[in-house]
């Protein structure tokens, strides 16, 4: 019986390749401006949703989760032509974002923090840690060019990370 995972252990690792490249490029190239990134991060979406795309269509015979991988794919394709079209507004989006997800996950460590005074000790680190992400949100949303900056380095290390788990994903299926 054929598997989807081991037929097609090359998109995983072409995925991987392109989100490694692309994460160097994020963090070692001093040129490189947030709304580059944010084209970068486009062309991903773009060519990641295409990829998604192929397999799903050459697995729907053989997988039947086919479905989530060819809507997943759409979906990319359809965010990454959006953002190549207007990359600052992706970027832009992207801080307010991020510093809204920093603050509002800062307050829920906070609020589990004083929840679980009863149960644990040392909760005064989880709430400084609460105090800290609420804190970066708000430096996100005061210097908007110091929060490209940021997020370009933490979106070329998350990209690193990726590259890396997709590429040796793809060597063990192969070898599968």
């Amino acid at each position: 019986m054929p598997n989807f995972y081991s037929d097609y252990w090359w998109i995983f690792l072409l995925r991987g390749i392109f989100a490694l490249v692309l994460g160097v490029l994020a963090i070692v190239w001093p040129g490189a401006t947030f709304t580059t990134l944010v084209v970068f991060f486009g062309a991903y979406l773009f060519i990641a949703g295409t990829f998604a795309v192929i397999g799903a269509v050459a697995a729907r015979r053989t997988s039947e989760n086919w479905g989530v991988f060819l809507l997943s794919g759409i979906v990319g394709i359809i965010l990454g032509v959006l953002t190549i079209i207007n990359p600052f507004a992706t970027g832009t989006a992207l801080i307010y974002l991020v510093a809204f997800w920093a603050v509002v996950a800062g307050l829920f460590e906070i609020i589990i923090a004083i929840r679980l005074r009863k149960v644990i000790t040392g909760e005064g680190w989880y709430i400084a840690g609460g105090l800290l992400t609420i804190f970066f949100g708000i430096l996100l949303l005061s210097n908007p060019v110091a929060a490209a900056v940021t997020l370009t380095w933490i979106f070329g290390f998350y990209a690193i990370i990726t590259g890396i788990m997709l590429i040796s994903l793809s060597v063990r299926l192969h070898k599968r």
